[in-house]
C-alpha cells in the first residue's frame, strides 16, 4: 500500500541536503518508486533518528523509505510540526535530492516546475470538468432520452459558461479526491494508532512483518577496536574477572565493536574450548557469558544477562539466560555442564576475533533472510510501552 514504509541503513551514506548522491547502501536496498526520507538537526546538520535523537550507533543511522512521494511528504511535514528544530530531506532511488522541509518552509528541486504544475492544474481541471459535462450529456441523451448538449453549435458565450462550469466541477472533484486520500491515509494507518495490547494493534504487527525488514539495519560485518572500558559497576566487573581467572581463563583484550558501540572483554579457556565475554552495554547494562563454538558453527552459551525474550534465537546458536543475579561461577559451571556433545572449535588468540565476526555475520544473514515476525514486533512494542510507564530503558 502507498502508506507502507521501511527502514534502510544509511551509515556512511548520508547525503548533504540539497545535493545529489550516488553509490550509497540505502539506494541499493530501495525499490523502484520509493522515496527516502532523512532527518537532520536544522542548526548543526547532524543526522537524526525519526524521533529527533542523535544516533548512538550504526544501527540508529537510517532513513525511512516510503512507497509514495505523497506519504513521504506528509510524514516529513508532520515531523517538522512535532520537532521544529529538525529538517527533513527527500531523495529518490537515483539519489536525486527532491526537497527539504523546515519550519521556514519547503525548498524543492524544481520550484519553477512545481509552480507551473500548480498553475497548470486550473486549465486541466477545466478541461476534464468540461469533458465530463459533455460526456454526461451524451450518456443521458442515449439512456434517458433527454436532449443532448449541442456543443458543435454553441456560441462563444455558451462555451465560456460551459468552461466555467467545467472548472468548478473539476475543482470540486479535486477537493473530494484530496479529502478521500487523506481519509484513506487515516484508515490505512489506523492500526498503528491502536493502543498497545489491543486486538486492533495485531494488524499493525502483521503489516510490519510483511513490509519492514528491520534487520537491514544490523551491520553484516563488524570490527574490533582495542579500548579501555569504563565499567558501569567496577565491583561487579572485578568479581567476574576474579572468577574467570580462578576458572583458568586468560584475558585476550578489551574491545569496542564500533558498528554498534558495544564494549566487551574477551577471555579464553583454551583447554576446555570455552570463551568468556564480559559486556558493557550503555542501555542494557553489564553481563557475563561463557560459550563454546563448534566446527559446524553452532554454539552454546550461558549468560546472566537479563532476558526479556523479545527476539527469537538463532536455531543453532543457543544462549541460556539464567538471570541477572547469577554469579560468574554459576554461569561458567552451567556452560561446562550443559553444553552438547560435538566437535568443538579450538579457540586461541589467533582465531577468536575472526571467528566472532564470522558468527556475527552468519546470525545477521539468518535474520535478514528470515525477517522479523509479527510476534517479535508485538513483544518489542509491549516491552517499550511497559518500560515507558516505568520510566526505564526498554532493553
Amino acid at each position: 500500500m502507498f502508506t507502507d514504509s521501511r527502514l534502510l541503513p544509511a551509515s556512511g551514506g548520508f547525503p548533504l541536503p540539497g545535493q545529489d548522491i550516488s553509490g550509497t547502501p540505502w539506494q541499493q536496498h530501495m525499490r523502484p518508486g520509493e522515496i527516502a526520507l532523512f532527518y537532520f538537526d536544522a542548526r548543526t546538520g547532524q543526522p537524526l533518528t525519526a524521533l529527533g535523537k542523535v544516533p548512538r550507533n550504526q544501527i540508529d543511522e537510517y532513513c525511512s523509505a516510503y512507497r509514495s512521494l505523497y506519504m513521504a511528504r506528509l510524514v516529513a511535514k508532520s515531523k517538522i510540526m512535532k520537532n521544529p528544530s529538525m529538517i527533513t530531506v527527500l531523495y529518490d532511488k537515483r539519489g536525486r535530492w527532491l526537497g527539504t522541509m523546515s519550519r521556514e518552509g519547503e525548498d524543492r528541486r524544481n520550484i519553477g516546475l512545481g509552480l507551473a504544475w500548480l498553475l497548470f492544474q486550473m486549465p486541466l481541471c477545466a478541461l476534464f470538468g468540461t469533458l465530463a459535462i459533455l460526456a454526461f450529456s451524451e450518456i443521458s441523451a442515449r439512456t434517458l432520452g433527454s436532449e443532448r448538449m449541442r456543443w458543435e453549435s454553441m456560441s462563444s458565450q455558451e462555451w465560456s459558461g460551459l468552461i466555467v462550469a467545467g472548472l468548478l466541477l473539476g475543482g470540486a472533484v479535486r477537493l473530494v479526491f484530496e479529502y478521500v486520500r487523506g481519509r484513506l491515509v487515516l484508515y490505512l494507518t489506523r492500526a498503528a494508532r491502536e493502543p498497545v495490547g489491543s486486538p486492533g494493534r495485531e494488524a499493525f504487527y502483521q503489516r510490519l512483518a510483511r513490509t519492514n525488514n528491520s534487520s537491514l539495519l544490523m551491520p553484516l560485518d563488524i570490527t574490533f577496536e582495542p579500548t579501555k572500558i569504563e565499567w558501569q559497576s567496577m565491583e561487579k566487573y572485578q568479581a567476574w574477572a576474579e572468577a574467570l581467572r580462578r576458572e583458568g581463563f586468560e584475558l585476550l583484550g578489551a574491545y569496542q565493536i564500533q558498528e554498534v558501540r558495544l564494549d566487551m572483554e574477551l577471555w579464553l579457556q583454551s583447554a576446555e574450548d570455552l570463551v568468556g565475554e564480559v559486556v558493557n552495554h550503555p542501555q542494557a547494562g553489564m553481563w557475563l557469558e561463557a560459550f563454546t563454538r563448534y566446527e559446524d558453527w553452532s554454539s552454546f552459551g550461558v549468560s546472566n544477562k537479563k532476558n526479556f525474550g523479545l527476539i527469537d534465537p538463532h536455531p543453532t546458536k543457543k544462549t541460556v539466560h539464567i538471570g541477572a543475579d547469577a554469579t560468574a561461577e554459576q554461569v561458567i559451571e552451567k556452560a561446562r555442564r550443559e553444553r552438547p556433545e560435538g566437535v568443538r572449535r579450538r579457540v586461541g588468540c589467533e582465531n577468536l576475533l575472526s571467528d566472532y565476526a564470522t558468527s556475527w555475520r552468519q546470525y545477521v544473514e539468518w535474520r535478514r533472510a528470515r525477517g522479523t515476525t509479527a510476534a517479535e514486533y508485538k513483544r518489542i512494542s509491549e516491552r517499550k510501552a511497559e518500560a515507558k510507564l516505568k520510566g526505564e530503558s526498554w532493553l
